[in-house]
């Protein structure tokens, strides 16, 4: 019996050592679950307050086309997509939009809520009156020729041009660029003001740490505000 027993184990070691190491099969009455999924803005969540700009954007953005410009990672198209937008993502690098279109297949978005635009640096990426807002987080200084670039970004726009910038303030925060490379709240407004926005306004208490800034232009003639709700 000993001998037998003997043999057996030997056999055991060599199927090891021929096999490799031994895995563990996980069976239907394995009382062991798999950790849930992390989610990978949860954190950013946060700091970031994303209601905080949706709020302010209508809340509601039921029957709304929103140009997420320089979506990048899709944080805020995914939000946009919650709100009930239709989101016209743009980026500017093709991993970007790999990413896009991996999130819009997670999500099961269909073609006409989620559109993705991979366009060249200084393209806002929309066609003529596509959208009816446009969101711009953290990019307002990286725009060369903003001149240009904001011009094309109007005449993507439907009346009253709503543009929503998310800005860092100029004070030090724990997160963000350094001060030196941020823009001081009248720049910015001043800038957008010489760009054809006949009303800029800036919000520093929605979201703690950062700025909302908001532009359109209700004095424009060849507009309509019949229905804006910003008569």
């Amino acid at each position: 019996m000993a001998r037998s027993y003997l043999a057996f184990l030997a056999l055991a070691l060599i199927a090891c050592n021929n096999d490799g190491p031994a895995t563990t099969t996980v069976t239907n009455n394995d009382t062991k679950t798999a950790p849930a999924p992390m989610d990978p803005w949860k954190e950013r969540d946060q700091w970031q307050h994303p209601e905080g700009m949706i709020g302010m954007m209508g809340g509601d953005l039921r029957n709304r086309v929103v140009a997420d410009l320089f979506a990048e990672d899709g944080y805020f198209t995914s939000k946009l997509l919650d709100a009930g937008a239709d989101v016209i993502a743009v980026v500017n690098e093709p991993d970007q939009a790999q990413r896009l279109e991996e999130l819009k297949k997670a999500k099961g978005i269909t073609d006409d809520r989620l559109r993705i635009r991979l366009v060249p640096v200084g393209d806002p990426g929309l066609m003529p009156e596509e959208a009816d807002m446009a969101l711009m987080v953290h990019r307002f200084n990286t725009i060369a020729d903003k001149k240009s670039y904001f011009n094309l970004m109007r005449r993507g726009l439907r009346y009253p041009y709503l543009l929503f910038l998310l800005e860092w303030p100029v004070k030090g925060t724990d997160l963000g660029p350094p001060a030196a490379l941020r823009a001081d709240p009248e720049m910015i407004m001043e800038t957008i003001g010489n760009l054809n926005y006949t009303d800029v306004s800036f919000n520093a208490a929605t979201i703690p740490g950062q700025v909302i800034y908001v532009a359109h232009d209700p004095m424009d003639d060849m507009g309509s505000p019949e229905g804006t709700g910003l008569q």
